[in-house]
């Protein structure tokens, strides 16, 4: 039994591994596992959380969800006990979105006799989401060695930066960023990124493949752009900008249109939203999978 908090406790050999069992799912080789599955939403889901249930039941394994205000967080109870509870009930793992950085969490995975994956802690980190991003950019190029890879947007909230990067440098890629430079971490060259780009265009110019992020007005407590519009004037993906793209595009999800990318381009040809969202299902199956059965 394993768990994944963070994509920085994962060597080269596991991500293969996992890499390879979503291939097989998608493939329709499909290996059976047993037990009850908590899904713990304390922040707004649509993609991962409906995902993680698909792939739970595919596999043959119960789900339980526990959302916002039903969870007993709220009251006061700490994290470890939510999870002590689970594990009391008998209960084989937790997947778990929480508003709060779960670091450090050695202890608390020590501590207890459950799988726990997480599926987004704050602007920490989002694991399997980085795992979709590298699986869907490996279907398409094959050997990442040298392509460049550039995010642009909201950085210094994303935990989907946070997980893709390390996971796209593990294979080779190139990592730049791009953003208002309030929105840029200062910490950031600790990922190892290329450059800087205050230039969306020099940017664009640059990059092999663009990871468009959302624009997380929810976690900023400050104005860090002085509008939405001057926002996507400046860094979204326009239709002028898309001509000059010279490979795809991507975005985690959810989109705000007219702010991060123009709305008519979202299924475009040079798109692989659809792509991400997908793999999502398999990749999440794979986790499972590397999870329970190790």
């Amino acid at each position: 039994m394993r768990s994944l908090v963070s994509v920085r406790e994962l060597g080269k050999k596991d991500v293969e591994d996992i890499l390879k069992k979503a291939k097989g799912y998608r493939k329709g080789k499909v290996s059976k596992l047993e037990g009850d599955v908590a899904l713990l939403f304390l922040e707004p889901s649509t993609r991962t959380r409906v995902s993680f249930e698909k792939a739970c039941r595919r596999l043959g394994m119960n789900t339980y969800t526990v959302l916002g205000e039903s969870s007993s967080l709220t009251k006061g109870e700490s994290f470890l006990d939510t999870l002590k509870t689970f594990e009391a009930l008998g209960f084989s793992g937790v997947v778990f979105r929480v508003p709060f950085v779960l670091f450090p969490y050695e202890g608390i995975t020590k501590s207890i006799n459950l799988s726990l994956i997480n599926a987004g802690d704050s602007t920490h980190q989002h694991p399997t989401q980085g795992l979709i991003d590298l699986f869907t950019l490996k279907e398409v190029y094959g050997k990442l060695d040298g392509l460049k890879v550039l995010y642009v947007g909201d950085i210094l909230h994303s935990r989907v930066f946070r997980s893709g990067a390390p996971l796209l440098r593990m294979f080779g890629a190139e990592v730049s960023v791009c953003g208002p430079r309030t929105l840029i971490p200062r910490d950031v060259h600790v990922f190892e990124v290329k450059e800087v780009f205050d230039s969306v265009d020099e940017g664009i110019d640059w990059a092999d493949v663009v990871i468009w992020l959302r624009l997380q007005r929810e976690r900023q407590r400050e104005n860090f752009v002085p509008s939405e519009r001057s926002y996507f004037e400046r860094f979204g993906l326009t239709r002028d900008r898309y001509k000059n793209l010279k490979g795809y595009f991507m975005h985690p999800g959810p989109v705000n249109r007219e702010i991060d990318i123009d709305g008519s381009l979202l299924y475009s040809e040079k798109s692989l939203i659809q792509g991400q969202v997908k793999n999502g299902l398999y990749v999440r199956m794979a986790v499972l999978s590397w999870c329970f059965e190790g």
